[in-house]
């Protein structure tokens, strides 16, 4: 059942993951705050970048981080177009309780391999950056990525379930 759920839940993120090129939209009120898909979070890296004052960057520091993120985009990208592929050309009909076809699985490991990559991708990317800091900055910038992830809500639990690590 967890993993028809997972299979459901990753056929409506990746269509979203095609407007995903630009600011995602906003959304009012009455829908309720949505949170990105993981695909469209910001890499750490990027985090850093966003909070430059906080941390107390130098400007060779920014220059560094900037760099660093620009190779992970270009890294990311192929990985993304793949993703974007798998990506069927008809959403799946809701309430659907039927097992998913072996295509729909197959797709399913293939996605799951992708978003490792880029996963796996983040985090080099971000323990090069972390070269970049100072020890204090690191401690601070540790703090500052773990309060984002928590920001994100549950994790493998799914909805209502653990964070991750708990």
């Amino acid at each position: 059942m967890k993993r028809h759920l997972f299979t459901l839940g990753l056929l409506f993120a990746v269509p979203a993951f095609a407007g995903s090129t630009t600011t995602p939209p906003t959304q009012d009120a009455s829908q309720g705050a949505r949170r990105p898909p993981p695909f469209e979070r910001k890499s750490p890296v990027q985090v850093l970048i966003d909070h430059r004052q906080d941390l107390a960057l130098t400007d060779a520091q920014a220059a560094s981080l900037e760099r660093i993120q620009t190779a992970l985009d270009a890294k990311n990208a192929p990985v993304k177009q793949s993703l974007e592929a798998l990506r069927p050309s008809t959403p799946p009909e809701r309430g659907t309780q039927g097992t998913p076809s072996a295509q729909e699985q197959a797709n399913h490991e293939q996605a799951r391999g992708l978003f490792e990559q880029l996963r796996t991708n983040g985090m080099a990317a971000y323990q090069e950056a972390e070269q970049v800091l100072t020890d204090a900055q690191k401690t601070q910038a540790r703090t500052m990525l773990e309060s984002e992830r928590r920001s994100h809500g549950p994790g493998h639990g799914g909805r209502g379930g653990p964070p991750r690590g708990e």
